[in-house]
């Protein structure tokens, strides 16, 4: 009996994974730069074991004040996490969120968190500093923040959008752009997901198909099994 609980012990701490939430361990390495976005870049699930295997993987944009040809400035500086192993809990508070920023910091101190998790770049559209209105209604950034519409896939900002996302931020709700056809336009299922993250979105839809696969077949056989007990209950 001992050895069994021992044995049930191991394969308890192995389902639970790392029980740190990496989002607010870079967060704290974060704080230390005047302005950051903290964007879900990836994530997998990987069946190598009786338990599964969950990561997650950060793109990281930092900005910092730098003397650049004689003139103080501000420079962004992209870069990509290693993958990091979460446990199940965390991944999924995570899952929809790729391509999404869930952490930010601007250079006016205002913070956001998952809770309000948006495309990236929203929180810098109607900011004059970054840019402008241009024609149609579209948001226009300065060629020095192009990184900014990079970021979005080349996604124009409108208005409406812009004005929905700030509804949404101050109840503190996620935003992910708008919705066409049924879909919205960023997160794990988003259209715009799916021409920027192709390698992702092609597994994700794997992973959900394989998985709807599985209920049908449990569900086919325990339809299979009622119909058994009907059967013989009616003789």
């Amino acid at each position: 009996m001992p050895r069994r609980m021992a044995l049930l012990a191991l394969f308890a701490l192995a389902a639970c994974g790392s029980s740190k939430d990496p989002v607010r361990e870079l967060i704290r390495d974060l704080e230390r730069y005047p302005e950051y976005s903290l964007i879900v870049d990836d994530s997998r699930i990987e069946d190598r074991s009786f338990f599964p295997d969950y990561a997650l993987r950060f793109q990281v944009l930092t900005a910092a004040g730098q003397r650049v040809a004689g003139r103080d400035t501000i420079v962004y500086q992209e870069r990509r996490t290693d993958w990091l192993e979460v446990n199940e809990e965390t991944f999924y508070r995570y899952e929809n969120y790729v391509g999404m920023v869930v952490a930010s910091k601007s250079l006016d101190g205002r913070r956001t968190g998952a809770n309000q998790a948006h495309p990236p770049g929203y929180q810098y559209v109607g900011n004059s500093q970054y840019g402008f209105w241009g024609g149609g209604g579209f948001w226009q950034f300065y060629g020095q923040y192009a990184l900014m519409r990079d970021l979005m896939g080349g996604w124009g900002v409108g208005r409406g959008d812009w004005e929905d996302y700030r509804r949404n931020r101050e109840r503190g709700r996620p935003y992910y752009g708008p919705v066409k056809g049924g879909r919205p336009t960023f997160g794990s299922r988003g259209s715009q997901t799916q021409k920027t993250r192709p390698q992702f979105y092609q597994r994700q839809q794997s992973r959900r198909q394989a998985f709807s696969g599985q209920v049908k077949n449990r569900m086919g056989r325990t339809t299979s099994g009622w119909g058994r007990g009907a059967s013989r209950s009616g003789k």
